[in-house]
């Protein structure tokens, strides 16, 4: 079953909001068997609206339609639908109930809001107990679904309401699997050398390589008609994939490597701190983002300047004047004070210089030191990390927290990402 989306709105094709929702859209329905033909987008032009829109019923199955659902000025998706299809727009009683319900709450009217509740003639809404107006149109056999531009409830429109009610009208034709491989350490073109074989081995398998910078995005897809044999090939192709990517893959599908590292310190009975200069903060960041994280980690600290390492990490000033902030001494420092600040069972630290000004021939720009700290010794690598000032800090926490997983698996201090330097 083939269809197609289109993205409405000004932001879009000016550039001012990058569109996440489309992918997000397309990947649920590729996964759950359904084809992806074309995306559009355009912005909010009543007359671009009408025709793309009638184009894509002309040749698509079905269409999922993104954007322009809100309450302001802008949004006029409904009313440019309306027009397109011949059909009125009607005041839905249901959403206009839970808007002056929402004004009785606040005890303050919403004079824009009301505009939610109208919507074309034939209208099904998909979530009528929430707060946004996703709904479905059937017109000429044609399953058009109307989304809410907002990620967070689009999503939720997507996975609890769109696909079930697209299989209710249609199987997908064809079964598909697919994995997503999270890779860090190889790069893309290392990767694709090693799959080589393997893509051109089976009928229906196929490998895809997606930057998704600091890692790798490895996206392993099975379609075919026999189900079973899909899923013969896509076991296959996961354990091969797995045996040659062996230590590099950092996660699975929607999982993280900060999940992961998590994971492994639950298990080992292992609380983590940080201490991190170059990376202000980030490593501390990706970390918190995972739900539950405080069972082990324990704090993390920014010591930016000289001053503040000193203070909060009790690094000698010897060592910084000796060695200087970006160095093999004082990353060591840094890793073994957090550590017994906090009494954690690791400690990670990172110092370096992430540009694009302050290196010098000794430290170029891209010099990062990294210290993993455990209860047996404390090992320090020096990384040279290409790219913009982003891209190193990005490459700097990733490498510490993959550093820490590498170590709570395989027991090993030898980092995964290459170059590292050993020089002091």
């Amino acid at each position: 079953m083939h269809g197609e989306i289109i993205a409405i709105g000004d932001e879009l094709i000016s550039g001012k909001v990058l569109n996440t929702t489309c992918g997000f859209v397309a990947n649920r329905l590729f996964c759950s068997g359904y084809q992806i033909t074309r995306i559009t987008f355009i912005g909010d032009d009543p007359d671009a609206i009408r025709g793309c829109m009638l184009s894509a019923i002309e040749r698509s199955e079905y269409v999922i339609i993104t954007g322009g659902l809100g309450p302001t000025s802008d949004d006029i998706t409904n009313e440019a639908v309306a027009k397109a299809l011949g059909r009125h727009l009607v005041l839905n009683k249901e959403i206009l109930g839970k808007i002056r319900e929402a004004e009785r709450d606040l005890a303050r009217p919403l004079p824009l809001w009301e505009k939610l509740a109208w919507l074309p003639e034939g209208a099904e809404v998909l979530n009528p107990e929430g707060h946004s107006a996703g709904y479905l149109l059937i017109h000429q056999d044609v399953p058009l679904f109307f989304l809410p531009g907002v990620p967070e409830q689009l999503e939720a429109h997507m996975v609890q309401q769109v696909l079930p009610r697209l299989r209710g009208l249609t199987a997908p034709k064809m079964a598909v699997m697919q994995q997503t491989f999270k890779v860090f350490g190889l790069s893309e073109t290392e990767i694709n050398v090693l799959f080589q074989d393997l893509e051109s081995s089976q009928d229906g398998l196929s490998i895809g390589y997606y930057p998704n910078s600091p890692e790798v995005n490895v996206t392993v897809t099975v379609k075919g008609l026999n189900s079973k044999k899909v899923a013969e090939i896509f076991g296959m192709a996961c354990k091969t994939i797995e045996e040659l990517l062996g230590r590099y893959i950092v996660a699975v599908n929607e999982d993280t490597l900060e999940a992961m590292v998590g994971r492994l310190l639950l298990k080992n009975g292992g609380v983590l701190a940080l201490a991190e200069s170059c990376t202000g903060g980030l490593l501390g960041q990706r970390v918190t983002s995972v739900p539950g994280s405080s069972e082990w980690f324990d704090r993390g600290v920014i010591t930016y300047s000289n001053k503040s390492k000193k203070e909060l990490l009790g690094i000698s000033p010897e060592t910084l004047s000796r060695y200087g902030a970006v160095s093999y001494q004082t990353a060591e420092e840094m890793a073994n004070g957090i550590r017994r600040l906090s009494d954690a069972s690791y400690g990670l630290a990172i110092t370096g210089i992430a540009g694009p000004g302050g290196g010098t021939p000794q430290k170029p720009v891209g010099t990062v030191y990294i210290a993993m700290a455990t209860p047996e010794k404390t090992a320090i690598e020096r990384f040279h990390f290409p790219g913009t000032r982003h891209m190193v800090q990005a490459l700097a926490a990733e490498t510490a927290l993959d550093w820490l997983r590498r170590y709570l698996i395989y027991d090993t201090y030898i980092p995964g990402y290459r170059p590292a330097r050993h020089t002091k």
